[in-house]
């Protein structure tokens, strides 16, 4: 094939184990343990057991574990509830180049990825290439329309182009050849749900439940598989020419060339990261920042007088919700998690009880305010969008600063061990499971392409014994 779309999907059919390199293995393996276990911490969430209530009663049951539950349903329906649950806490995943973020990724297609391993019963090492390429297929359909700074103010979608990695990943799974691949895309890009960031209710709150819409993502990558299988025929070439996926995602700007120059060589893939804070991204450098802070001198929550976050004038203006109502409004409060930083909540456990009888915290939030500062300001203005952040703490009559950043921790500027990402996995999933479940997943999800069957894998994940 000659378009970019089929080039995309030649090279997810048809990607190999030994052709990706071995940095880019290993961290596709850290970012299943991840999302699993970001999945297993928001299964007991209220918004992941209202979603799932809601998808049983349309979903028929079937193969494919919803992690956390006792519950197996049909390949898309699975493939929502595990999504909208690694999202649910928004721990998890991202991708990002240069400090600007563009999506979520590891909700969305692990979550596909689960399902049709399940569903056909696949092995570690397919597993592991399916990942690969739906990772790289992702980060590049994204940065092939990035829009002007001026179109991303008006209409912009953090996760919906996920759905084409979805169906990449499900249909890698599933055996599909290059153009049974092309077909599925073509599926993938009509079903994915609008852009609609300007509409989470920024002045309107609460928050729209599924935010970042991973869980729609992939629900529509599973289902453009389906479709393909049935016979369907999907748009042609979806992602190329004038009027491809960009123009329906209402980007401006197009570069064609980053969707398959230097594929299988360059590996955009690399430029996906891990969030040590279960909170909107944005607001990551002020969390660390206020950490450094304590670390250089450590001060009880009730020797803070005040907390003053040093940001954008957009985060002041949409991040500063003191008493947040619901489970995503607090993930979008400084003040709420500055409150519990300080306060040293687990932060698995950080939205287990979000209500105003939680008087330490709330006195904290309260002590919490904002400042524009220009400097940080244009870091996240215009085309950089780079989520810098400073904090400045009062303790005994005097102000203490923290380190001011512009990189936040767990991108490729600035990594986080895969210790601590595995330290991570592991409290998340002991919201969910014993100690020894935990143990044995982690040693199956690291050691991956040696898993002859992972059948017992999911089913670990999803609280229930190995058949």
């Amino acid at each position: 094939m000659t378009s970019r779309t089929g080039q995309l999907a030649d090279f997810a059919a048809n990607l190999a184990l030994a052709d990706i390199p071995a940095d880019v293995r290993e961290s596709i393996k850290l970012h299943l343990l991840d999302t699993i276990g970001c999945g297993l911490a928001g299964a007991s969430s209220d918004l992941a057991r209202r979603v799932l209530n809601s998808v049983e009663g349309e979903h028929a049951r079937g193969p494919c574990p919803v992690l956390g539950t006792a519950t197996s349903l049909a390949p898309a329906g699975a493939a929502f509830a595990n999504a909208a649950a690694m999202n649910a806490l928004d721990h998890d995943d991202g991708f990002e180049v240069d400090g600007k973020g563009m999506g979520h990724p590891g909700a969305t297609l692990v979550a596909a990825a689960l399902s049709g391993a399940a569903q056909a019963g696949s092995d570690g090492a397919t597993l592991l290439t399916a990942l690969a390429a739906a990772y790289e297929i992702n980060g590049r359909v994204i940065l092939s329309m990035q829009p002007s700074y001026g179109r991303f103010r008006q209409v912009y979608g953090v996760c919906q182009h996920q759905a084409l990695g979805a169906a990449a990943a499900y249909g890698r799974l599933l055996g599909l050849n290059g153009a049974q691949m092309a077909n599925a895309f073509g599926f993938a890009g009509t079903l994915a749900p609008v852009p609609s960031l300007r509409k989470y209710n920024w002045q309107a709150r609460p928050l729209v439940s599924f935010k970042d819409f991973n869980a729609p993502a992939a629900e529509a990558g599973v289902r453009a598989v389906q479709f393909e299988r049935a016979g369907l025929t999907g748009a042609a070439d979806v992602l190329d020419g004038e009027n491809g996926f960009w123009r329906m995602m209402g980007s401006d700007q197009f570069d064609p060339a980053l969707l398959s120059d230097g594929l299988g060589d360059s590996w955009w893939a690399r430029h996906a990261s891990f969030k040590p804070y279960p909170t909107c991204r944005w607001m990551h450098t002020a969390l660390e920042s206020f950490e450094g802070v304590r670390t250089d001198r450590p001060l009880a929550p009730d020797a803070i007088e005040a907390i003053e976050v040093l940001t954008s004038a957009g985060l002041a203006r949409d991040f500063m919700e003191v008493a947040p109502r619901t489970l995503v409004d607090a993930q979008f409060s400084l003040p709420f998690a500055l409150a519990s930083l300080a306060l040293g909540r687990p932060k698995a456990r950080w939205y287990a009880d979000i209500s105003s009888s939680d008087t330490a915290r709330a006195a904290l939030a309260a002590r919490v305010w904002v400042r524009k500062d220009d400097e940080i300001d244009a870091q996240m203005s215009g085309e950089t969008r780079r989520p810098a952040g400073q904090v400045r703490v009062m303790a005994f009559g005097r102000w203490f600063e923290g380190p001011r950043l512009i990189y936040p921790l767990g991108c490729l500027e600035r990594p986080m061990a895969p210790e601590a990402v595995v330290a991570k996995f592991r409290a998340n999933a002991a919201c969910a499971l014993s100690a020894d479940a935990v143990e044995r997943i982690e040693a199956a999800v690291l050691d991956l392409e040696h898993q002859s069957d992972v059948s017992a894998l999911l089913a670990l994940s999803a609280g229930r014994p190995p058949s």
